[in-house]
């Protein structure tokens, strides 16, 4: 008899995690015209629409906060100086894209 209450926490427990998983943040960022458009996602291709998006430059300084619309995209003008973006759906739910890591962007963007 302890068998099934075990084995019931144990099938909790790995379908909680699977939720979890399935909802970690994805973004990926290009350089469109003059502009950054940002489109996220959650891991299992849900849409993350109204989600917060914060772009800082190095120092810490917010350059753009603001949230995906309703087609999970973000778009603000390419920043004068080095900066990362940071998606954050929540508590231990965050995604970070650095400059380097916008497509289209050249390594000479800033020196």
């Amino acid at each position: 008899m302890k068998f099934v209450p075990r084995f019931s926490a144990l099938i909790v427990t790995l379908l909680l995690c699977g939720q979890a998983i399935a909802h970690t943040p994805v973004c990926r960022c290009e350089l469109t015209g003059t502009d950054i458009t940002c489109t996220g996602q959650f891991h299992d291709g849900s849409a993350a629409n109204g989600i917060a998006m914060t772009v800082l430059d190095y120092d810490n300084t917010i350059l753009v906060n603001d949230k995906l619309d309703k087609q999970s995209r973000l778009q603000f003008p390419l920043p004068k100086q080095p900066f990362y973006i940071i998606m954050d759906a929540g508590p231990g739910e965050m995604f970070e894209v650095d400059w380097k890591d916008v497509k289209g962007l050249a390594p000479s963007t800033y020196p």
